[in-house]
């Protein structure tokens, strides 16, 4: 967790002398609470999950061309159990990374390089048997369609860590090496579904949710089902629980 702390706040230093003089959206912001739909519902299994995420520019407009951007990101996904004694956090997912916006006409592709840990130490350093962490370059295309419909595909290689092991049991079994989305835009009303295929039985991690603007915010909904939303889900002979959640997103 030191580590990643040092290596955020480095991209941060080094980004200011370049130009980067505010902080701007980088993926949706939202702060949504549900049940899960299968198995007991109560205080230990309801739940808050809530989205932070900010870019900090780093060259705008690269050899002139208009929104060819290079920036910093950071994003922070997180899973409450705000009802149970206490009110633990189940897991944080930690999410720095440097990217490339490149625009395409009207669609844009999106190639970056990112770090994805829960910050929990290993095994041999505190007994905690639920580290997990990936290092992972990708490459992101949308195509914006003129019926209101987005389609997109991001493809991503790399490594992780599962407690001590350097595996890619991470990607094959609870990351996956590619996403499909689709959307659908049309005035205040928004809707998406991504799927991430996963192989260890053949498997799935979906991630659907539907959204209505309200002006400075929209309700949205968002149904998970998979090992997308908590690393420290990623354990071997695991299954999991889909959800659905409602409440509030920002951007």
């Amino acid at each position: 967790m030191r580590r990643l702390c040092v290596i955020s706040l480095l991209f941060i230093v080094l980004a200011l002398p370049l130009g980067a003089q505010v902080l701007e959206s980088f993926r949706p912001l939202y702060f949504i609470g549900g049940i899960p739909l299968q198995g007991p519902v109560d205080k230990t299994t309801a739940d808050v999950k809530f989205q932070f995420s900010v870019g900090i520019p780093v060259w705008k407009d690269i050899a002139g061309r208009e929104g060819l951007d290079a920036h910093f990101g950071y994003t922070q996904i997180s899973v409450w159990d705000f009802f149970d004694e206490s009110s633990p956090f189940k897991d944080n997912s930690y999410i720095p990374g440097f990217y490339l916006n490149v625009p395409l006409q009207r669609d844009r592709m999106l190639f970056g390089l990112e770090h994805r840990s829960n910050g929990r130490p290993m095994r041999g350093t505190a007994g905690d048997t639920f580290s997990r962490s990936v290092n992972y370059a990708f490459g992101e295309y949308k195509a914006l369609l003129d019926c209101g419909l987005v389609l997109g595909a991001q493809l991503r290689a790399g490594f992780g860590w599962y407690d001590e092991e350097l595996t890619q049991e991470v990607f094959w079994r609870y990351l996956g090496y590619a996403d499909f989305t689709i959307g659908y835009r049309r005035d205040r009303f928004e809707l998406s579904l991504k799927a991430t295929p996963v192989f260890a039985p053949f498997d799935c991690n979906l991630e659907a949710s539907a959204a209505y603007s309200l002006g400075p915010c929209s309700l949205f909904a968002q149904f998970n089902y998979g090992y997308g939303e908590a690393l420290c889900d990623w354990v071997r002979g695991y299954r999991p629980v889909p959800y659905l959640r409602v409440g509030v997103r920002f951007l």
